[in-house]
């Protein structure tokens, strides 16, 4: 389909042998960025799905609650629940091409709280990698500048060995 502007707010529209006018009273959406290959767009999801909720704390919560007792439910609600709500997700923006929460205001301007809300639950999320980031960038630089080892700071020794 090919759009071209003759005045302001209207436009002469082709595709497959027909024309027609239209007219726009909304501002042109400017056209956002597309992956550039599907390898970039697996491995970019794959970072985002496998980060580091699940590397630190999965190993953790199998243990705590029971190993094959907690794995087996894990796996049955991932593949019933989190893998088509993620595809639902993805799909809807690729669909709408827009952001999180534009796009649920086009599919029913009622589910513009569930693009806010899933925005919330991102910036909550995002607060306590920072937590674990700020801990690590600590520790990485103490380690370098020699006040690390517990010899020099006996606060941070719990027990002998």
């Amino acid at each position: 389909m090919y759009r071209y502007p003759i005045q302001e707010n209207i436009y002469l529209q082709f595709r497959n042998n027909y024309c027609w006018y239209e007219y726009s009273t909304s501002k042109t959406v400017e056209e956002r960025g597309k992956w550039g290959s599907k390898k970039e767009f697996i491995l970019s999801v794959a970072g985002a799905i496998i980060g580091l909720g699940n590397v630190w704390r999965f190993p953790y919560l199998c243990y705590k609650n029971g190993g094959g007792a907690f794995f087996i439910p894990y796996v049955l609600f991932l593949l019933t629940c989190g893998i088509p709500l993620f595809v639902l997700e993805t799909a809807l923006g690729q669909y709408t091409s827009q952001g999180g929460i534009m796009c649920w205001r086009k599919v029913c301007p009622l589910f513009e709280g569930m693009g806010y809300a899933s925005q919330m639950i991102i910036f909550y999320g995002g607060i306590s990698y920072i937590v674990i980031l700020a801990w690590a960038f600590l520790y990485l630089f103490s380690s370098f500048s020699g006040e690390f080892h517990p010899r020099h700071n006996s606060s941070l020794v719990k027990f002998r060995c």
